[in-house]
């Protein structure tokens, strides 16, 4: 019995002392969640990242962390890894964890990480408080969609803006409708990153007045592979088509060729299109055009080219065009007129010479055809006469908005105050005459009656003057014949 109480203290006394237990420091120092505000459905990753501080006594091996409510100790756990493995000294880990929440809400959360002492295998756990508010939120969806009428094709776009904190792809975006057919339905984009938008423009036709619905649907794919729908609504209103053109016409240019200017008036509620514009008459050539498209409540103008035949042409203008996909007729008549030749007397001018009166002046034509056999006579009167050598004058043809020149004499007795003239010519096959007054400065014809001995006591001079002279070559006559009388008698 001594024995063995000597030999236990000599075991105690060669033993090292025991020290105290070693402790592990450890800390979870961050958990990051994305997305940070998600949808319902859609998964969320919190990455804890879990760290054995420098100044720890020892290794840390982790054997499990999980998610679960912020309450529960216990039950239930959201999500959970296990065995992650050992952290010496300084050392850390991140661990990411997964989970979907299906309801829309805030939640209170809270990480626990479960491990121990490597070499003591005592029991650590680490706690961290995690906040989460789960929302109902998708990309802006903003459908548009113009008025629209019974059979006519309209245009709407949709128009998605990606207010979500991370980038989305494989958008599709379709079109559907209640009472209509949709066209050019279906847009797909490849990705729409943050804050950035993109419009999908389609085509509709309505089938019959009244209100009608469309359905704009857009699929997407959040980055961690959730797929998910957004649909937004609009009732338009739907009117009757109203095919309404009306054709209202003006004239320009003169003669034979004129032009023919064409207004198209849409009054309908829908695009005139595939317009064929043309003119018909039988005493006249008329052109055609065509015009793509008129919108409603606008107006466009064409021209069309006419060729008269005739002095007068009655054109029946017609526009056949589509509206609201039935064939349409306007029309309206139009009368033209070529502008016949007409002449006028310009530049006019009165002067004597040699006692007698020279009338000077243009023919001009101020119609849009030709003047032909022009001629300007003198019209006789009480004190005016046509004098040699040109008491009318042939012009010929004068073409239109052009002029000729003419001279003509008259002689004018006592006081003339004005002299007539005549003009005769040709307009469109149609023999036309006009008379023009003359007006004439009355010293020309004073200065021309003194010149030429007129008038009561000029008159008188001159018989007395030829009497004189007659009974002076009468007498020398007879005093010649008394004198070779006499002769012959002597002899």
């Amino acid at each position: 019995m001594r024995r063995l109480i000597l030999l236990t203290l000599a075991v105690l006394a060669v033993a090292p002392p025991v020290a105290g237990a070693v402790q592990v420091n450890a800390s979870i120092t961050d958990v990051t969640v994305s997305p940070q505000s998600p949808a319902p459905g859609e998964s969320v990753t919190f990455t804890t990242t879990v760290r054995n501080l420098q100044g720890s006594g020892d290794a840390m091996r982790i054997s499990s962390v999980e998610l679960r409510p912020g309450t529960s100790r216990g039950l239930p756990v959201y999500t959970r890894v296990r065995n992650v493995g050992t952290l010496g000294p300084g050392a850390e880990i991140p661990v990411p964890l997964t989970h979907t929440f299906e309801e829309a809400g805030t939640r209170d959360l809270r990480v626990y990480v479960n491990a121990r002492n490597a070499n003591t295998d005592e029991r650590i756990e680490l706690r961290y408080p995690v906040s989460l508010s789960v929302r109902q939120r998708h990309p802006q969806v903003n459908l548009r969609a113009g008025d629209s009428v019974a059979g006519v094709k309209s245009t709407g776009n949709v128009t998605i803006a990606n207010g979500l904190d991370t980038r989305i792809s494989n958008v599709e975006v379709s079109v559907s409708a209640d009472g209509a057919t949709v066209l050019d339905n279906r847009s797909v984009f490849a990705s729409l990153g943050q804050g950035a938008t993109e419009t999908a423009a389609f085509r509709f036709r309505p089938g019959d007045a009244g209100t009608n619905k469309l359905t704009a649907t857009v699929t997407y794919t959040l980055p961690s592979g959730t797929q998910r729908t957004v649909t937004q609504n609009q009732s338009i209103e739907t009117e009757t088509a109203r095919g309404e053109v009306v054709l209202e016409t003006s004239r320009s240019g003169g003669g034979s060729e004129q032009t023919l200017g064409v207004d198209i008036i849409n009054q309908a509620n829908t695009a005139a299109q595939d317009i064929v514009v043309t003119g018909r008459s039988e005493n006249a050539t008329v052109s055609k055009t065509i015009v793509g498209s008129v919108p409603p409540s606008s107006t466009e103008r064409v021209q069309l080219n006419a060729t008269l035949s005739a002095p007068r042409a009655d054109v029946v203008v017609s526009a056949n065009y589509e509206s609201g996909s039935v064939q349409r007729t306007a029309t309206t008549t139009r009368t033209l007129r070529a502008t016949p030749a007409a002449i006028e007397l310009t530049g006019l001018d009165v002067t004597r010479q040699d006692g007698v009166l020279q009338i000077t002046g243009t023919t001009s034509n101020v119609g849009t055809t030709s003047a032909r056999s022009v001629i300007v006579r003198v019209v006789p009167s009480e004190n005016v006469e046509p004098a040699a050598p040109n008491r009318d004058f042939f012009v010929g043809e004068v073409p239109a908005s052009d002029f000729s020149s003419f001279d003509l004499t008259a002689r004018a007795t006592g006081n003339v105050s004005a002299i007539q003239l005549d003009v005769h010519y040709l307009a469109d096959g149609e023999q036309t005459r006009q008379s023009f007054t003359v007006p004439v400065d009355p010293g020309l014809t004073e200065q021309s009656e003194r010149q030429s001995g007129v008038g009561p006591v000029g008159g008188l001079i001159a018989i007395l003057g030829v009497a004189a002279v007659a009974v002076l070559v009468v007498a020398g006559v007879l005093v010649r014949r008394y004198r070779r009388v006499e002769k012959e008698l002597n002899v």
